[in-house]
């Protein structure tokens, strides 16, 4: 199309083509959010069905009602504060344009107040949404922290300062000062909207030599600041209880100047900012604005001279110059609390006599121990079953786990590993095909004795090969494929029973393969199509839907890490970075240690995190917490993927505050099989975290402590070499690892299957 005006001569203006542009980009944009917004959809319809196949909906629909709600209500809350202040501060405007003040105009006020004619409601209405709707998705995270609160539990101790229960700074503080925050935003920001607004409305005069403030607008501004001061007492008087994680003085938590100086400080600011607030209300009655510059300096002059320099004189002119005299009493605070936080109050010393001079009867009566001495360390031993035992480009070995059983009726430290699918095949036998419906799964465990070793320097395999060969019949295998295990890439995804087959396992003589179906109960059903478009969505993968090799019988298997399938049902929890394999009664079960943690343990230390990093598989503890316990152990069939979570410690209130929140996703350790129970072991990153603090708080006494004259350190690991010099100093090896070993202690009748970690004094490497 062609436009022309009559009276114009000049040459023709096409416009079609620049409509064309702008309803192109318009549909663009139509179908991007079509189309994210059918993705979000497909992967939330089918993590619902995901939960549903592993008997966790429940934990589904509490997390994602939990945060639905908190965000409706936060953000209808936010929209509506917003967007009342913003029609009062509308009505409240005197509507003057600033060109009728004598000498003021402001050329952006009056192109607003000409716009707003006719689209105030409008705009105001956007304003309130836009910024409401921003809070109430940021309230989206809050969900644990509110759980927690409703659900809180007590700890049974109390903290030496305000004698509250530890619980209510684990369980309760949190939130409060979620609410603080999420308040103390919102009145701010509409306080910076409204005063905008009084000022595009012509309520506001600041120009030149011109400045004005109408009545209503001094009335409104003076409500909203009061309510700002009076939020901001409250925040005062949270920070009070979060002294008690202060790292001002010699040790964390609440020290000499922080009970002394800067909580009575605190006190005295909140009783500031009530007045401030109350001086912002009486403001409404006087004229001018002289009443909030004085409440605005006293308040300034409070934070600068009382809350901030005041303290900061005390630490140093009373608490410096005598520091262990001033803090003994803290420094005892601290140490019983990192002790009870990190589970050390109840470790017991026991002195055992040593001699370098072994004899016969010595050796005669430690049999065990001396039997079950580890040759192979599992570094070396990962080697050898790699290179003797993937047997195809299409397995992996990933990591040795050490446990014990009963060998020919004798016990028996065994080291034991999956032989896993490789998380990605070979590119020359990648396809579509092969990835998703052909290679599917692992197949069988090596193993072999820690204490014994072939004549051609060999393991000396108690279980290998493909088919299995098994030399002890205590670890045969009834059910030899792993579906679920360790090294699944995150985001994978295999379909099994379809018309493909799948390659299982190999022939006697190992020349050619054999195939299988899978006959398991795991894994999501792919119904009809529907279905199968949302996996499609989720995976960004056509051949879901395309492919005519999948039946509606046939079941979508993801999340098949386990620690991601942990994760995923139990995000609030740490897990170990070992989960270790174990065969009972002839089928393989996954076990892996969790960790309930917590920031929020009143004087206790944060961890010491360094050596969690040494580990093949990331560990989930996080870096900050100072506060951690074995609650849980989950045992995960490597054959269909079920999961069942069992609390191990009931005497954690964290724990008990989950199993609150959650009742469906936990089971007591009563219930749990004995022959599991059998295998159960001394979690590593727990002994990791636990060994590092007690190098610092097997020190009990505050003067020892503070002089540091009784530290221990891990010693550096020999089998990784020794200290050498370089051009960048000195180049020392790690230190060294715990480790598993079985033996019988001294005065004790059995032997125990134990984790050790060898200790030398600092600065004194034996």
């Amino acid at each position: 199309m062609i436009h022309r005006d009559p009276d114009d001569q000049g040459p023709a203006v096409p416009i079609r083509p620049a409509r064309r542009r702008i309803w192109t980009r318009v549909l663009v944009v139509v179908l991007v959010v079509v189309a994210m917004t059918l993705r979000g959809a497909a992967v939330l319809w089918t993590d619902f069905l995901w939960f549903s196949s592993v008997d966790r909906s429940s934990v589904w629909r509490t997390i994602l009602f939990n945060r639905i709600g908190l965000v409706v209500v936060a953000g209808i809350l936010a929209v509506a504060f917003i967007a009342i202040n913003l029609f009062l501060a509308e009505r409240l405007s005197p509507r003057l344009t600033v060109a009728s003040i004598e000498g003021a105009r402001d050329e952006m006020v009056e192109r607003f107040q000409m716009m707003a004619e006719a689209y105030a409601t409008r705009i105001y209405v956007g304003v309130a949404l836009f910024f409401g709707l921003l809070m109430g998705l940021g309230a989206s995270g809050l969900w644990q922290d509110f759980l927690l609160f409703q659900n809180s539990q007590s700890f049974g101790v109390p903290d030496p300062v305000f004698a509250n229960d530890v619980g209510f700074y684990v369980f309760r503080l949190p939130f409060w000062r979620d609410l603080f925050q999420f308040g103390f935003q919102l009145v701010v920001w509409t306080t910076f909207l409204t005063a905008a607004l009084h000022y595009l409305n012509g309520g506001i005069v600041v120009q030149q030599d011109v400045r004005r403030i109408s009545s209503g607008v001094k009335v409104h501004l003076s409500v909203l600041l009061a309510i700002v001061a009076l939020l901001k007492a409250w925040g005062y008087r949270l920070d009070q209880y979060d002294l008690l994680f202060s790292n001002r003085g010699a040790v964390l938590g609440a020290t000499y100047t922080d009970v002394n100086a800067q909580l009575p400080a605190l006190r005295l600011m909140v009783w500031v900012a009530i007045i401030v607030g109350i001086l912002l209300l009486i403001n409404i009655r006087i004229k001018g604005w002289s009443l909030p510059a004085v409440a605005g300096g006293l308040w300034l002059a409070a934070s600068v001279l009382v809350a901030t320099l005041y303290p900061t004189l005390v630490q140093r002119f009373s608490v410096e110059p005598k520091e262990l005299s001033q803090e003994a009493e803290f420094i005892d605070r601290h140490i019983t609390a990192t002790r009870d936080a990190y589970g050390l109050s109840g470790v017991t010393a026991r002195g055992f006599a040593a001699s370098p001079d072994l004899d016969d009867e010595d050796i005669a009566n430690n049999s065990l121990t001396v039997d079950n001495l580890r040759l192979w360390d599992p570094g070396v031993l990962k080697e050898a079953y790699v290179q003797l035992q993937e047997l195809r480009t299409y397995y992996q070995v990933d990591d040795v786990d050490t446990d014990r059983y009963v060998i020919d009726g004798k016990l028996t430290q065994v080291m034991l590993s999956a032989r896993e699918l490789a998380p990605a095949l070979d590119p020359a036998e990648s396809n579509w095909t092969n990835d998703h419906l052909i290679f599917t799964h692992g197949f069988g465990v090596v193993a072999s004795p820690a204490n014994d070793v072939s004549v051609e320097g060999q393991p000396q395999f108690l279980v290998g090969d493909i088919p299995l060969n098994v030399t002890a019949e205590e670890l045969t295998l009834t059910q030899e494929r792993i579906y679920f295990g360790e090294v699944a890439a995150e985001g994978s995804f295999v379909i099994v029973g379809t018309r493909e087959r799948e390659v299982d396992s190999l022939t006697a003589d190992a020349n050619d393969l054999t195939f299988n179906s899978y006959d398991g109960t795991g894994g999501v059903q792919v119904g009809g199509l529907i279905r199968r478009a949302a996996f499609a969505l989720r995976f960004g993968d056509t051949n879901t839907v395309l492919s005519g090799l999948i039946t509606p019988d046939s079941r979508v298997l993801m999340v098949r890490n386990i620690q991601d399938r942990l994760e995923k049902v139990a995000p609030f929890l740490a897990q170990d970075s070992d989960p270790y394999l174990v065969i009972v009664d002839g089928e393989m079960r996954w076990i892996v240690d969790m960790y309930s943690t917590s920031t929020r343990y009143p004087y206790s230390q944060r961890a010491n995190t360094s050596r969690l990093a040494a580990t093949a598989h990331p560990s989930t503890l996080p870096n900050n917490f100072n506060y951690v316990r074995n609650s849980v152990k989950a045992v995960i069939d490597p054959f269909n993927g079920d999961m069942s979570l069992y609390i191990v410690d009931q005497d954690d209130p964290i724990i008990r505050a989950y199993a609150a929140i959650f009742p469906d996703l936990f089971a007591s350790i009563d219930v749990m099989p004995d022959e599991i129970k059998q295998h159960f072991r001394y979690p590593e990153d727990l002994f990791r975290v636990q060994s590092d603090m007690y190098g610092r708080y097997h020190v009990t006494a505050p003067s020892v402590f503070f002089s540091e004259s009784d530290q221990w350190e891990i010693d550096e690991d020999p089998s990784k070499g020794v200290t050498r010099p370089s051009l960048r100093g000195a180049a020392s090896p790690p230190p060294m690892l715990p480790y598993y070993l079985l033996m019988r202690l001294p005065e004790d009748e059995n032997p125990t299957f134990l984790i050790m970690q060898p200790f030398t004094p600092e600065g004194r490497p034996n």
